[in-house]
């Protein structure tokens, strides 16, 4: 367990400073199988055929003696039919780039319907910060599905010693003196980004299972004092593929995740430039060294019958300018989801 006093460290250095995969629908071509079937997804009427020489990477959990279950499964070649998007996001940041708006921007796409995904300048890696509030929901969540009734404990909130940063995105906040169900800690942390709620999570949260479901995503485990941890747009990616995919965590703990961060209250991002009617299971992280400042937000959108993953990573100056930059990058892959085939 991490002690409040160290993590008031943890929130002042971060914050000033797929036993369902989305089973793989691509049809495996066969050498001398003459008979190649359209591979057209139902509803989308999209055409995303692997290539013959592109493999899929299969994440297994390990542990199990006679069982290997699949936690994610996707292509290791970006989709061809989504190059044109590629194109148009990367003209995008390199304009908003030139014009001194940004210094960094990243983008993740993968398109649920057929695994096909592009990835926007991978080679920069970002300040997680409040994203770290999912994987470990994702940790307590599976800590209480071998501890009946965890979710329902309550707690006196006593704040920490020592002045919080004030966030440039705040919303609601625990009530000093005010008693709470593990449930409601979850609401704050992720519905409203809550930094208190953050810590007494985290306080109370099983480093070791943290960690495991790190290893179990094929991720390193970030150490939550080092203020120096980034992760890239595709990597964290992971943690929404597997509550899609409802393979790490049941159904119903994975589809409880989600619908929390379908309420979440921060709107400007991903939310900020397409309808408000179509829901997002998002989360924000902000972060600043005094110097510059990062701006992430990371959801599934779900379009019916086409739902994708977007994960928008950024680095720039100014706050207003990283929002304005997210939103826009969110409305060209909507427009292009829901445009005509690609």
């Amino acid at each position: 367990m991490i002690s409040k006093k160290t993590l008031v460290v943890y929130i002042l250095s971060t914050v000033v400073v797929t036993a369902a995969v989305s089973f793989v629908s691509a049809k495996i071509l066969f050498s001398g199988n003459e008979n190649t079937e359209d591979n057209t997804v139902s509803g989308s009427n999209i055409k995303n055929l692997p290539k013959p020489d592109c493999r899929y990477d299969i994440t297994r959990l390990q542990g199990y003696k006679r069982i290997g279950p699949i936690v994610s499964a996707a292509q290791d070649c970006e989709a061809e039919a989504l190059m044109p998007l590629k194109m148009s996001l990367t003209s995008y940041i390199d304009n908003e780039v030139n014009a001194g708006r940004v210094i960094n921007a990243s983008v993740y796409m993968r398109r649920l319907s057929d695994d096909g995904w592009v990835n926007v300048y991978p080679e920069f890696t970002y300040h997680p910060a409040s994203l770290l509030k999912v994987p470990q929901l994702i940790t307590y969540l599976k800590m209480a599905e071998n501890s009946p009734g965890l979710l329902e404990k309550k707690f006196v909130f006593n704040p920490p010693a020592g002045q919080m940063p004030v966030q440039y995105y705040s919303a609601k906040s625990l009530q000093p003196g005010h008693k709470y169900s593990i449930k409601e800690l979850f609401h704050y942390m992720i519905v409203y980004s809550d930094n208190f709620a953050n810590i007494e999570i985290v306080s109370r949260m099983d480093m070791n299972v943290f960690n495991k479901t790190f290893k179990d995503l094929k991720l390193t485990p970030p150490d939550l004092m080092d203020q120096n941890y980034t992760i890239g747009a595709r990597d964290y990616s992971r943690f929404l593929e597997t509550l899609y995919n409802a393979a790490y965590l049941s159904m119903q703990s994975s589809e409880y995740a989600s619908e929390l961060l379908v309420e979440a209250t921060f709107k400007d991002g991903i939310l900020k430039k397409i309808p408000r009617t179509v829901p997002v299971a998002h989360k924000m992280g902000e972060w600043g060294d005094g110097n510059t400042v990062e701006l992430h937000d990371c959801g599934i959108v779900y379009i019916e019958n086409n739902p994708y993953i977007i994960t928008i990573m950024t680095r720039g100056k100014d706050m207003n300018m990283l929002s304005e930059t997210i939103g826009n990058i969110s409305k060209i892959v909507f427009d292009a989801m829901v445009g005509p085939v690609m």
